[in-house]
């Protein structure tokens, strides 16, 4: 069964086990980055209802695109939540420090949020650049609106990491 850890703002090295780790997954980490700390300023806190709701409806059909696209069941998935509420340039700073976390790591990452256009934003923002990571083996797996399909794929074409997709409906 995998297990699912929380990082902070600013790192993604493990702090915890969520609530609700119960996933059917038999080899694995899963790993949440990027959770709010301050309430003043990013509206929500920590491993909240709304973040759980997003990683259990998440999981399944991550677990299943790996499976679908020849992943291995091995590699640590690193969910990203990309928090609406927060500036662009503050999740584009922590989505920097966790792509150089995996810089040559074989790895999954998976940006979650409630809005798909913050997600798409964020990206735009830290990817690519001319000092990038190596993220060949890094996997992003993008779970959401068809439409953002074709620019979150050119967003990974141009990073040089391979791609896989699953559509909301």
């Amino acid at each position: 069964m995998a297990t699912i850890q929380a990082s902070s703002l600013s790192t993604v090295h493990p702090a915890g086990r969520l609530p609700g780790a119960r996933k059917k997954r038999r080899t694995g980490s899963a790993y949440i980055a990027n959770l709010p700390a301050d309430p003043c300023t990013q509206g929500i806190v920590g491993y909240t209802p709304l973040l759980s709701e997003l990683i259990d409806d998440a999981l399944p059909v991550v677990w299943h695109l790996m499976e679908r696209s020849g992943i291995s069941a091995a590699l640590p998935v690193y969910l990203f939540y990309v928090n609406p509420r927060a500036p662009l340039a503050d999740n584009a700073t922590a989505l920097s420090d966790l792509l150089l976390m995996l810089d040559g790591c074989q790895a999954v990452w998976v940006p979650v949020s409630t809005s798909h256009a913050a997600i798409l934003h964020t990206l735009r923002l830290v990817m690519p650049a001319p000092d990038n990571p190596d993220l060949q083996q890094v996997h992003l797996l993008y779970i959401g609106d068809s439409a953002n399909r074709r620019s979150m794929a050119a967003i990974a074409a141009d990073s040089a990491m391979p791609f896989a997709f699953h559509a909301l409906y």
